[in-house]
């Protein structure tokens, strides 16, 4: 079957599904900038820490240290290798963890003193806890947690702090306020447009799939009319020229089991009998490959599909074949299985190759994600997964079920 790679040059890439998108690379570097901060300031309050044990209680101390620097440092660690839910969840976590920690705070207070201007030492990098809030939750919620975390932190240092070391408290909170707005506003407007990079990669990725789609169909209607010219317009040619003989009827034979086997789309309620889907899946990765075979399993139920399932499984599968082919390596093997039962179709294109890390393909590729994962995606019931790793071979597995 042919495909849509003459409009996507880069559809025989490899496979990018699994790459990073803007927006998780943007907040793994904010991670990775939250837990580095974290492990900063641990070690710059350690004085601190130590100062503020004489006014509160061990337990206390203790916990505050488990819910803000544990769970911070957690959003570092998480950073490289998480998906994105993971990072905002451990980020949501050390947020609410240091808003524990103050909620906490009259709890563990002796009601003695501090006779320095520093206060508490968590007052000294609340702006942190806010960014990780803007990396957890939507600008307008990490606002009023920013907000918050600046009201309670000053009213804290204005009530542990000897009467000596204090100033006007709102000239405080305002100051702290102010200082920590500029890089909590970087936080939010990195990330927000990070958000709109991935929105606008998301809308390129379903135009360029619906562009393949409407080509395939395309082309398909163009091979079902070259068939109808070269295989029907010779057949009745020959028969009115030479009457009937036996080579003829083989031919009309051939012809007919090939139109079978490439039904032209006319609607998207159509349907196509089993072994037409076979046809066009053998035809889809015989056009490839003309030494390749296809394993196909049927069930004894299996009966018809929808014309869009089986034009575009064939499509992805093709595609499947033909990146196996360009980037497994020479030597590599490979096969392509299918199985047709009532109400699904799977198709797994498997070789023993060089195969490669989903996660180092460049974004900016488009690949196998349009040909095959989105063309599958605007099917109902339509999936498509890829296994690989570097020098253990690539298995793609194209997937649809029945609604």
């Amino acid at each position: 079957m042919a495909t849509d790679s003459a409009t996507i040059p880069a559809v025989a890439a490899a496979v990018e599904d699994d790459a990073r998108t803007a927006g998780q690379r943007i907040l793994q570097l904010f991670s990775l900038f939250v837990g580095g901060g974290y492990l900063f300031y641990l070690v710059l309050v350690m004085p601190n820490i130590a100062q503020a044990m004489d006014v509160m209680d061990t337990w206390w101390t203790v916990t505050a240290v488990v819910l803000i620097f544990g769970t911070g440092l957690c959003v570092g660690i998480f950073a490289l290798r998480s998906s994105i839910e993971v990072l905002r969840r451990t980020a949501a976590i050390a947020a609410i963890g240091f808003l524990v920690a103050l909620a906490l705070w009259p709890l563990g207070w002796t009601g003695d003193l501090i006779d320095s201007e520093r206060g508490m030492w968590f007052t000294q990098f609340n702006g942190l806890a806010a960014i990780v809030a803007a990396a957890a939750w939507r600008g307008r919620w990490a606002f009023v947690y920013l907000v918050v975390v600046t009201v309670v932190c000053q009213l804290i240092n204005h009530e542990i702090r000897v009467p000596e070391a204090n100033g006007p408290v709102l000239p405080e909170m305002a100051w702290g306020f102010a200082f920590c707005l500029v890089p909590f506003s970087a936080a939010v407007m990195g990330i927000r447009t990070a958000g709109i990079l991935d929105a606008t990669r998301e809308s390129a990725y379903a135009a360029a799939a619906e562009a393949a789609g409407t080509q395939a169909r395309a082309l398909e209607r163009t091979r079902f009319d070259a068939l109808t010219h070269d295989g029907v317009m010779s057949t009745l040619l020959g028969a009115a020229r030479q009457g009937a003989s036996e080579r003829l009827a083989s031919q009309a034979k051939r012809t007919l089991a090939d139109m079978d086997g490439f039904q032209e789309q006319t609607s998207g309620t159509d349907v196509v009998p089993a072994n037409a889907a076979v046809a066009q899946l053998r035809s889809a990765v015989v056009d490839v490959d003309p030494t390749m075979t296809l394993d196909v399993t049927r069930s004894d139920e299996a009966g018809s599909y929808p014309v869009d399932v089986v034009l575009t499984v064939a499509a992805a599968t093709s595609e499947a074949v033909r990146n196996s082919v360009t980037h497994a390596g020479a030597g590599a093997s490979r096969t392509v299985a299918a199985s047709f039962e009532v109400d699904s179709i799977r198709v797994d294109v498997v070789d023993d190759g060089v195969g490669f890390d989903p996660r180092s393909v460049p974004p900016q590729r488009l690949g196998l994600a349009v040909s095959i994962r989105r063309r599958l995606a605007v099917l109902d019931g339509g999936s498509a997964t890829v296994d690989s790793h570097p020098g253990r071979g690539t298995r793609i597995s194209i997937m649809w079920s029945r609604p």
